[in-house]
């Protein structure tokens, strides 16, 4: 038999593994060969995206910013080279409620923003959610979500505590307690309670506090795993109180989950089986177990090694089952039955040791080769391998230097292209880049100038270029948490694998053989991927529901009377406030697309016209669909080192910056002169527009605004009650509240002066903004109370408003270079010192920032993330001022 080496063409970028001799020789080999080709080719083109947000500290207090830089960048190179423009932010709280979403423009340094914490904001976990419009074609577990804990010392008039006392094995008692920030109990308090359960209120009810202060809730039957919650309100006319209280859980209870390599457990003589162990909560649980057959016969032992996760050898045989007794750590012992045995089928068996992969391809002795047999291997959809298998050589080596850092996805695949076997396998970075730091002095005293001297370059010592971020930060009261998700943890691990992944900072900290064999724990326990690939002969769907936003736009459809499509209609969106005036026409199906450029809170009033004129249509505007709300990751229970001086420092900044302080009264009645109303239409404000408003109005008092239209200069009457300016024949449009109406006169007779903030008169030049409908001029009512609009808008007419970006937030950096004109006396309480999300590098891959350090002579953490041109990752972290 005659070996050869499979070539590719190059244009594929395709390398092939040099020490794998396999050889075909079928022409219908070769076309199945080009026709996978092709289609990674095809998903290689495809402009997939992800997005990491690198923050400028682990945790935050309410009442500061949360500053943020996005990493946009193509899902198969890492490059910075998406073609998205916009990216959307959440905040969100536990409850899978979101608190804020910002929408963030790409500019000249790249999408950076900060969320605003309220001084309100309840104590808590929350997270941070971010995505493209692109990216919401994909899984919604691939979006980037970060778990945060977010403390308040500033709303602390009221402080509540909760404990819990058990029962007996099943039920608690939660017991809750509620105090100033004096400690003095409230005594004698009535509290509305509510217990929930995964979503539905399962008990509710009243409760007064006694004399320490405290009430008890009698919890239910606990043992069963679920989300629970209690919820409880003061019922108190002087205060107003809210908080959640999220419960732990109570049981040691755990679960064993296997995971055969290749796929399905086969009757051979050995199988590699991963498990992972995970406690109620979610998070790992070591174990140990030993393995039986059905016989009760003892088989081997095993244990984890890291994280829950581990492996062991079994040999099998058909009918026979198997089954573990473990033991957790908790002294908890179960037994977990294996999966069902199967008489056919082949299995990917791999080994990844220092740079070599070796792999084996296994069947059952009643399992046929299949006539024809590829190995398949691709990174991030980059194909890298596809060789044919010609049995009995169903083994071979190759160098991990073939595959990029990252994931690379092996397939075992028929003569049909489907999927036969599959395993993942991690190979690290071994090319990492080289960093220096350099300080201009040993150490730094308060308010002190620091200069570094960043110099970077990658593993062929060429100058680094690209886009990167840098935070500093007191690492006295800021502790950087090395195992939790980075920059480079996230791109090339994280982002392509579902599950949680449990402190994934800690496969990056080294590459020595402990860690790569947990690595590969990992690889072998989550099934469950980005690249989902059942059958490589079938092209890739190319069927997008959402498209990559470039620019802004606003769409939607017209239908007639009866619901047919409109053609041709005219369309005309109007934004005053932001000078906003775009046109188009509807396409063969009624559809508009109209690109334009808004502000976030930007109102749009889309008119529609029939291609003759008329309104009589109905418009249904476009709406982004956001992904569904979850929380991926289970919440940590406590609060982070330090986090407490961490607080009280917040707190002690955030009053010094003129934060207004926070009391849980209820509301009082003030008594004071009412300011004069300002509010204005967002039409009026041209040269020719005549206005009354305030005092002016008040000798309208009791009369209609037909009255108060009548007497505006160039008013006429005819016709009985038709109202006209300056003679025109047509009749004036009639705008309340930005929303055009009909133009009979009746509508002006139903609106009373006492509940108008404003009445103007458009003339010439200043209704061109309303469209031709206003051709004849307007009258332009705001009104002080808008629920009180009588009458629906005429047909034709939608307000709209879009998710627009949101303003830039600069980080302010003090500066103390001139003593005489800086108030050294002021503190200076910032934990993150200095925050940069577009650090430049010359063309010597070297960068210079200065910044003056704050009252704190504790050492800084530096963090530097970002990705080169070519698409490599970079996280790098050193202390100063040590």
């Amino acid at each position: 038999m005659t070996s050869k080496i499979i070539s590719l063409p190059k244009r594929s970028s395709i390398k092939i593994a040099l020490g794998m001799l396999l050889c075909f020789s079928s022409l219908s080999a070769q076309e199945m060969q080009d026709t996978i080709i092709a289609n990674f080719n095809i998903r290689e083109k495809i402009p997939n995206e992800k997005l990491y947000l690198h923050l400028d500290k682990p945790y935050y207090g309410a009442g500061e910013k949360i500053w943020f830089k996005g990493y946009l960048v193509n899902a198969t190179t890492h490059q910075d080279n998406s073609q998205s423009n916009f990216i959307i932010t959440e905040l969100i709280n536990r409850s899978d409620s979101v608190l804020e979403r910002r929408k963030v423009r790409r500019d000249s340094l790249g999408f950076h923003n900060a969320f605003t914490l309220p001084a309100t904001l309840p104590a808590g976990d929350y997270y941070l959610r971010g995505y493209s419009s692109w990216m919401l074609n994909e899984d919604p577990d691939f979006i980037y979500s970060c778990n945060l804990k977010i403390g308040n010392s500033i709303d602390n008039t009221i402080i509540s505590t909760i404990e819990y006392q058990k029962e007996d094995e099943t039920h608690y008692t939660a017991k809750i307690k509620f105090s100033s920030n004096t400690q003095e109990p409230f005594i004698n308090t009535n509290i509305r309670y509510r217990y929930i359960e995964n979503g539905k209120v399962k008990d509710k009810g009243k409760r007064q506090t006694d004399s320490k202060g405290l009430i008890s809730i009698s919890l239910p039957d606990l043992k069963p795993t679920a989300n629970r919650s209690i919820e409880v309100v003061f019922d108190d006319p002087e205060y107003i109180y809210k908080k959640v209280f999220y419960l732990p859980v109570f049981g040691k209870d755990f679960d064993v989950t296997f995971f055969p390599e290749g796929g399905a457990l086969l009757a051979i003589s050995h199988q590699n089986v991963a498990f992972k162990a995970q406690g109620s909560d979610g998070f790992s649980k070591e174990v140990e177990g030993t393995l039986f057959n059905s016989k009760g016969d003892t088989l081997s032992s095993f244990r984890s090694e890291h994280d829950g996760m581990g492996v062991f050898t079994l040999s099998t045989i058909v009918p026979d089952a198997y089954y573990a007794m473990i033991k957790s750590s908790d002294g908890i012992t179960k037994r977990f039955n294996l999966p069902t045995v199967e008489e056919k089928g082949i299995a990917l068996s791999m080994t990844h040791r220092r740079d070599d992969i070796r792999f084996e391809i296994q069947k059952t002795e009643t399992t046929e080769w299949p006539q024809k047999l590829f190995l398949v291997a691709h990174t991030r959809e980059k194909l890298t391998i596809l060789q044919p298998i010609n049995p009995p050589s169903t083994f071979g080596r190759m160098n991990d230097s073939l595959f990029q850092e990252g994931i690379t996805h092996f397939l075992l695949i028929d003569g049909r292209g489907n999927t036969l076997s599959e395993r993942l396998i991690f190979v690290p970075d071994r090319k990492s880049g080289q960093w220096q730091i350099v300080t201009d002095k040993p150490s730094y005293g308060k308010k002190e100038k620091v200069s570094l001297q960043i110099s970077g370059k990658d593993y062929n010592n060429n100058p680094i270029a690209g886009s990167f971020s840098i935070s500093i930060t007191d690492r006295q009261k800021v502790q950087p948490d090395s195992l939790a998700d980075n920059i480079s943890s996230n791109l090339l691990l994280t982002s392509d694998l579902k599950g949680y992944i449990e402190n994934p900072g800690y496969y990056f900290l080294n590459q020595d053989f402990k860690t790569l064999r947990a690595l590969d724990f990992l690889m072998m326990t989550h099934g469950w991927r980005r690249h989902i690939l059942k059958n490589l002969v079938i092209p890739p769907s190319l069927n997008f529901k959402n498209y990559i936003e470039q620019g802004q736009t606003i769409s939607g459809r017209i239908r007639g009377f009866f619901g047919n499509n409109v053609k041709k209609g005219p369309i005309y969106a109007l934004a005053p406030k932001e000078n906003i005036f775009e046109t188009t026409i509807t396409d063969e199906k009624g559809e508009f697309v109209i690109n334009t450029s808004f502000k976030d809170s930007t109102t749009f009033v889309v008119q529609a016209r029939t291609q003759k004129g008329f309104p009589g249509v109905e418009i249904e505007m476009d709406t982004l669909q956001y992904p569904k709300i979850y929380h991926k990751s289970p919440f940590y229970n406590g609060m982070p080192t330090l986090m407490q001086d961490y607080l009280l420092n917040t707190r002690d900044q955030y009053y010094m910056e003129g934060g207004m302080r926070v009391y849980n009264l209820k509301e009082v009645l003030v008594t004071a002169k009412r300011e004069k109303a300002s509010s204005k239409s967002i039409y009026t404000g041209g040269i020719n527009t005549y206005t009354l408003e305030g005092d002016r109005l008040k000798q309208y008092a009791g009369r209609t605004a037909y009255d108060i239209a009548i007497n505006l200069p160039g008013v006429t009457v005819s016709n009985g009650s038709e109202l006209h300016i300056r003679n025109n024949a047509d009749q004036p449009a009639i705008v309340i509240n930005d929303i055009i109406y009909d133009n009979d006169d009746y509508i002006l007779k139903d609106i009373f002066a006492d509940n108008i903030s404003s009445i103007s008169l458009l003339r010439e030049t200043d209704t061109m903004i309303l469209g031709p409908r206003a051709a004849a001029g307007a009258i332009v009512i705001t009104l002080k109370d808008p629920k009180n609009i009588p009458r629906k808008p005429v047909p034709g007419i939608a307000t709209y408003t879009p998710l627009g970006y949101c303003d830039t937030v600069e980080f302010y950096h003090p500066t103390y270079a001139f003593p005489e004109k800086t108030d050294l006396a002021k503190s200076d309480l910032r934990t993150t010192i200095y925050w940069n999300p577009s650090l430049q590098f010359d063309n010597e891959g070297k960068a210079t920032i200065e910044y003056y350090t704050a009252d704190s002579k504790a050492p800084q953490t530096i963090i530097i993330e970002g990705v080169d041109k070519n698409g490599k990752v970079y996280h790098v972290q050193q202390t100063i001022n040590k």
